[in-house]
């Protein structure tokens, strides 16, 4: 059970690293972002978050970053029920599948407008044989894949996408989750924000991202797609 100061720090730090994708110190929390606590007690706490596994540290700086469980607690005390999607974004996505009169082609032109405004990558199963991806790209222009080895192993993962998604699949409800680290097929690095939809809820819908995303962000993308569809 974390302290109200350590999750507020924790919060703090998950949400400047998102933004930023650098480490994040004890100093910078307590001048930018206003806190009233000493830069000793700030450090003590960032200290303790990281010996109970929800923060490291790269070698070569001084600052945290989240890990796989930093990132899981941040997302179980997120309130997503008071998201709303921007009503240019929302009107955007509802355009872009009025656009076509085929159902899974809409879906793909659907698709294509949630990695624009998400910047992340989407994958759509219409069945566990039958996938569709796009925005690969976004993923390995974002500074968490900057080592090329890391590009390598996540186009692997996608080019077998038909082979590991069945059991994926069989997993993913009608509600969307969040799954990170080992709870998806698509590698350590990343998050996975998936639902079902479509007729009988036969089909999946996956946006794919480092797990430094914007999880509100997405969270309020994805609840409108399931509108939409």
């Amino acid at each position: 059970m974390l302290e109200t100061r350590q999750e507020q720090l924790l919060q703090l730090v998950i949400e400047s690293y998102i933004k930023t994708a650098e480490p994040v110190g004890s100093r910078f929390l307590v001048t930018q972002a206003g806190l009233a606590w000493s830069e000793a007690t700030v450090r003590n706490d960032l200290r303790e978050l990281e010996e109970a596994g929800f923060l490291t540290h790269p070698h070569t700086s001084a600052g945290r970053i989240p890990t796989t469980k930093g990132y899981r607690h941040y997302i179980q005390k997120l309130n997503f029920s008071g998201l709303e999607l921007p009503k240019k974004e929302s009107s955007e996505l509802e355009k872009a599948f009025k656009a076509e009169d085929d159902w899974e082609a809409a879906c793909k032109h659907l698709a294509k407008t949630m990695v624009a405004l998400s910047t992340e990558t989407v994958l759509l199963a219409f069945s566990p044989d039958q996938v569709y991806y796009t925005g690969l790209a976004n993923l390995f222009q974002k500074p968490d894949f900057e080592e090329q080895h890391l590009v390598v192993d996540v186009s692997a993962v996608f080019d077998r996408c038909e082979e590991i998604l069945p059991d994926f699949f069989a997993a993913v409800s009608e509600k969307p989750k969040y799954y990170l680290g080992a709870e998806h097929p698509f590698g350590d690095m990343l998050s996975v924000l998936s639902t079902r939809f479509g007729k009988d809820d036969q089909s999946l819908i996956a946006l794919v991202g480092p797990q430094r995303m914007n999880y509100k962000h997405n969270w309020e993308l994805v609840q409108k797609i399931l509108e939409i569809i």
